[in-house]
């Protein structure tokens, strides 16, 4: 696996009965104000197809350093290097999609417009921002140190690009991607892969997927690491490749796979097996890529690849076609 790939109408009703956001208040030509829908869907349109890139504007970073585009590994996020100075790389993420389960209450919240800005307090090297829509989703940005000293204002550096994010959403500059029909984007992924297939892995037997907000992951079992747990993720980037002896290429179901212990190291009980599909986007040699981890704590990798094989063989029969 490549090191950088890295409810509805009772929230509303919730909303409604709290007066507390899923609108905001705008003025009207007669003066009198009107409620504005905020939602996610609202303000950004298809999450399945969004271009998170459209968030973001080098130029208003260009204060924090030189900006450089760090190149496609996610359909859910955009990624950016800034270098503050020669000996600084600060890696920021603007884009992924969270849903209200994912909030975390009691941080600071800040308004911006329509929507709000929450403040993570910052850890080590990491700093996180996440701009609130009405209806309870959010749209993260992070800012993480790669090289340097931890004494660079990481959470400038994500306040800044958290507030240029809900600038360009309230702005309606919100872009979308043109995907084609057999395009995994457009795929949910928790389709792909059979529960009932799921169920035989040793403590998954209970388990019931899990979709991501943007309609690009499905995962099943607890989020703990002390948990066994399977996530398969339509993504995007280069294609996949072995980097290390902890990995092997096989042909699953006719498909060029890369099964992988997650680090390289045999004893880590996490496994990724990953397909390309489609190119992707205008630069030469990225593709669309199916990826298929395994966590199985307790065991080893190789054990985690076992289980990552066979349910790979059983998922990507449900893959389009790449040349449908």
């Amino acid at each position: 696996m490549s090191p950088r790939r890295h409810q509805g109408m009772l929230l509303l009703l919730l909303c409604w009965a709290l007066l507390a956001g899923c609108t905001a208040q705008t003025s009207a030509p007669n003066g009198e104000s009107r409620p504005v829908d905020t939602s996610a869907r609202a303000m950004l349109g298809d999450l399945r197809t969004l271009d998170p890139c459209t968030l973001t504007d080098p130029a208003a970073l260009q204060r924090y350093g030189a900006v450089a585009d760090a190149g496609t590994v996610s359909l859910d996020y955009c990624l950016l290097h800034l270098k503050p100075d020669d000996r600084t790389l600060v890696q920021l993420a603007v884009g992924e999609l969270a849903g209200p389960e994912d909030a975390e209450p009691g941080d600071p919240v800040v308004q911006h417009g329509a929507l709000r800005i929450a403040q993570s307090a910052p850890a080590p090297g990491h700093c996180t921002r996440r701009v609130q829509f009405g209806d309870g989703t959010s749209l993260q940005v992070s800012a993480d140190l790669l090289n340097g000293e931890p004494t660079v204002g990481l959470c400038g550096i994500a306040d800044a690009g958290a507030r240029t994010a809900a600038d360009a959403v309230q702005q309606g500059r919100a872009g979308h991607r043109d995907h084609p029909p057999n395009s995994l984007a457009l795929l949910d992924p928790c389709t792909v892969l059979d529960t009932s297939a799921v169920n035989q892995v040793p403590g998954l037997e209970e388990a019931r997927p899990r979709a991501g907000t943007a309609g690009h992951q499905c995962s099943w079992g607890e989020r703990s690491a002390e948990f066994p747990r399977v996530q398969l993720q339509h993504t995007a980037g280069e294609p996949p490749r072995i980097l290390h002896g902890a990995a092997v290429e096989e042909q699953v179901d006719g498909r060029r796979t890369v099964l992988s212990v997650v680090g390289g190291d045999p004893q880590v009980p996490l496994c990724s097996a990953e397909t390309a599909h489609i190119p992707f986007g205008a630069v030469p040699g990225q593709v669309e890529v199916a990826q298929l981890v395994v966590a199985m704590p307790g065991l080893t990798g190789t054990d985690a690849c076992d289980y990552a094989r066979g349910l790979a063989r059983l998922a990507w029969p449900s893959l389009p076609p790449a040349n449908p």
